[in-house]
């Protein structure tokens, strides 16, 4: 292989997607080593384990290789279920030691001149340094860890030229974060945030009140941010502390909600205002698995078809709307089981909720725009 014509080479090259194959590449010769170089290097791949991050930092270190780093990306898992462990977990020294060296490590992303894209996934489990086994982390340490990676990003922020940013599995605090808030003029275009359900939340934490607000994670205002994901892709997520109000991004064309409970009745701070807020550039809207929340069996839903209609009126930028028919419920909330479906919704009020969402469709189709 090393007699090959560097054009073949090349194009062997741009189809080795395994970044252990590249490495072996690289290690044959100069030629190959210049050629193999910015493709290896092009995504940087961070473990949670304290040898991966001092590997992230020496990397960052060589300005050589620093160069053509354009996205990092932080304990993928892939096919891996979420689950908090139990909180008698004890992992403190290790788990204290990872930190540090992983706060360095995205310290440092401020001098990859190329950097477009970071992802963070957060598993409560690590590898040992010693042994190498993988251990499941107290929630504490978990919750902590989260807070130093998503402080040590947002400082980094202020000097870096990210566009995208995307974090899952977090457990967003009840308050906002000072960090986040002075990020005054945030380089970001793309932010996505998954969350931790209510459910799995309430199983670890035995409080139903700790459920943060779904902005607590959004840069402030400005007019760099044109998409937004909101997801808790493992269950209903909803938050009475959410504070919406404050936010508005004039550039905002493209919104995606999964598994996100609207409020019972609109206020500036809901999802729903949000939503109307951004009428004039808002031009995909996407919606999973959501529902409305109704405070007890005996109050009158807020339909729906409510909803769809407003939106039909005043969301008249949209060209394209993604939502499933049968996907818009109604939920209560109960003390032992969270929130559950409201089983006690008339035929009619289904009915009408499809018909509106019909008409919805159908006013977008009708400017020969995608609906799916």
């Amino acid at each position: 292989m090393r007699d090959l014509p560097i054009e073949l080479v090349s194009a062997v090259v741009q189809d080795v997607s395994a970044t252990v194959d590249l490495l072996h590449l690289r290690s044959l010769n100069r030629s190959y080593r210049e050629l193999v170089t910015p493709h290896a290097f092009s995504k940087l791949h961070i473990k949670n384990s304290i040898q991966s991050a001092q590997n992230c930092r020496q990397i960052i270190g060589a300005a050589s290789l620093a160069i053509h780093v354009r996205e990092v990306v932080y304990d993928f898992r892939d096919n891996e279920h979420f689950r908090l462990p139990p909180d008698n977990v004890d992992s403190a020294d290790a788990g204290s030691e990872l930190e540090e060296v992983l706060t360095h490590a995205f310290c440092g992303i401020t001098a990859l001149p190329k950097i477009e894209s970071v992802v963070l996934n957060f598993w409560p489990s690590f590898l040992c340094q010693e042994s190498g086994r993988e251990i499941c982390e107290n929630p504490f340490w978990f919750i902590n860890r989260q807070l130093t990676l998503l402080h040590a990003i947002y400082h980094g922020m202020k000097t870096s030229r990210l566009t995208t940013l995307s974090f899952n599995n977090v457990i967003l605090p009840s308050t906002g974060y000072d960090f986040v808030s002075s990020l005054i003029d945030s380089p970001l275009s793309h932010i996505s945030v998954s969350v931790v359900s209510n459910a799995e939340v309430s199983a670890w934490s035995a409080s139903n009140n700790i459920n943060g607000s779904l902005g607590a994670l959004l840069p402030p205002s400005n007019p760099t941010l044109k998409s937004i994901v909101l997801r808790s892709p493992q269950g209903a997520y909803h938050s009475l502390a959410t504070r919406l109000s404050s936010f508005y991004y004039p550039s905002l064309e493209s919104l995606v909600l999964e598994n996100i409970i609207f409020d019972h009745t609109p206020s500036f701070d809901g999802v729903e205002e949000f939503v109307i807020r951004h009428k004039d550039t808002l031009q995909r809207l996407e919606l999973q698995s959501c529902a409305c929340y109704v405070p007890d069996p005996a109050t009158d839903v807020r339909q729906w078809s409510t909803i769809w209609q407003r939106w039909a009126a005043e969301l008249t930028s949209l060209t394209e709307f993604v939502v499933n028919n049968g996907d818009h419920r109604y939920v209560l909330f109960d003390t032992d089981r969270g929130y559950i479906p409201h089983r006690e919704i008339s035929t009619s009020v289904y009915e009408d909720d499809s018909s509106s969402l019909q008409v919805f469709k159908d006013s977008i189709a009708a400017g020969q725009v995608a609906v799916v």
